[in-house]
């Protein structure tokens, strides 16, 4: 996104506490992976002035376990053909994410604006990318924006494409780009470390390494640097919720890791599920777990086989699968007495089974 540079006020301090709790201790396999190395089976594109997941050029794809925005077959960058990756699969609120990138140096496509120079961004509380207008420049949304050692400063400076959002004094600010903290980016083949902590409309830090280098509250939408949008959005509604989305502005950049911490979940001490990372509750976490020990306890088991989810013993069968957005798993098919299945792809699904004593849910991730 454009750098209107902003002079940056808020002093450099340490890695907030919660996100210090929550990485420390969330297990490994808590950690949702947006990128699996693979492939891109959980994403939808848009290219401006294209139609979705057309993108003519192959601007997005997997190189050597890397996810890199590639400009390899653009001649030049005429009338801004601006990109945007966005995970597909669910919203996000109260959330802990966190990144390693690199830019390749001097390889910005011929045409590209000046700004965009070693400029890339995560679109966080994004509007989905299906809702974007053909002729889009970017998503409504709030950008931790990705700068190279070519651009002076720091990275992860805030850029408002659609929105406002408030200080901490409590201040409603509408400059579009507005500086963090100046922190040291990595020059590749070197990568440069980031996160960001997000909570709802209450609370967004960037981080970079384990420093805070910027934090605000109470997104809204509303402000202009956005054109070609479709949706009819009214200004000043609280930004709660959203998609993580990947710019693509004319600069190549590998990504080698990309992972959220959701912080939603049960936070009842007496629950099975219960994790102590957890900032935001949901009840209905702590039920399905119950009910899946219940049902467990008939004598059955729910694990992983090789590529597929299956349920073992007694007579349970999967009732169904479905993402994290309630749609049904893509493949599957419901009839009685099923034992496995393979879905389409990673991701976090809510599997329900099919028990003698009743049904019983629960969120597993799959990777």
């Amino acid at each position: 996104m454009r750098m209107n540079r902003i002079a940056g006020t808020i002093l450099l301090c340490s890695l907030p506490f919660t996100a210090v709790k929550a990485s420390a201790a969330a297990e490994d396999s808590a950690w949702i992976q947006l990128f699996n190395g693979k492939d891109l089976k959980d994403w939808d594109f848009k290219i401006r002035f294209q139609a979705m997941n057309v993108d003519p050029n192959h601007t997005f794809k997997v190189v050597d376990g890397n996810l890199f925005v590639d400009y390899s077959e653009y001649v030049n960058f005429d009338k801004e053909p601006f990109g945007h990756m966005g995970y597909k699969l669910r919203k996000f609120s109260h959330y802990l994410l966190r990144s390693e990138y690199q830019f390749l140096t001097g390889k910005q496509v011929t045409g590209g604006p000046g700004w965009a120079k070693e400029n890339n961004g995560f679109m966080l509380h994004s509007q989905s990318i299906a809702s974007m207008g053909k002729d889009q420049d970017f998503p409504i949304s709030l950008e931790a924006q990705l700068l190279g050692p070519a651009n002076g400063g720091g990275t992860m400076n805030l850029c408002t494409p659609g929105t406002n959002y408030h200080d901490m004094s409590g201040k409603l600010i509408t400059d579009h780009c507005t500086n963090a903290t100046a922190n040291a980016r990595q020059a590749a083949p070197a990568w440069t470390s980031v996160s960001a902590l997000v909570l709802g409309d209450s609370l967004i830090k960037h981080m970079v390494g384990k420093d805070t280098v910027f934090k605000f509250t109470k997104p809204v939408t509303g402000g202009g640097m956005v054109s070609g949008v479709t949706v009819s959005i009214p200004d000043n509604t609280p930004l709660k919720d959203g998609y993580i989305v990947i710019q693509a502005e004319s600069a190549p950049v590998l990504f080698r890791k990309i992972e959220v911490l959701d912080l939603v979940g049960c936070m009842d001490k007496s629950k099975p599920a219960y994790r102590s990372y957890f900032v935001k509750s949901d009840p209905a976490a702590c039920n399905a777990t119950a009910a899946l020990r219940r049902a467990e306890a008939s004598g059955f088991e729910l694990l992983r086989e090789g590529p597929a989810l299956r349920v073992r013993g007694g007579g349970a069968w999967i009732e169904s699968v479905r993402r994290m957005d309630g749609s049904l798993a893509p493949g599957f098919a419901a009839r009685p007495g099923l034992t496995g299945f393979t879905p389409a792809g990673p991701g976090v699904y809510l599997v329900s089974v099919r028990t003698a004593t009743g049904s019983a849910e629960r969120r597993t991730a799959f990777f």
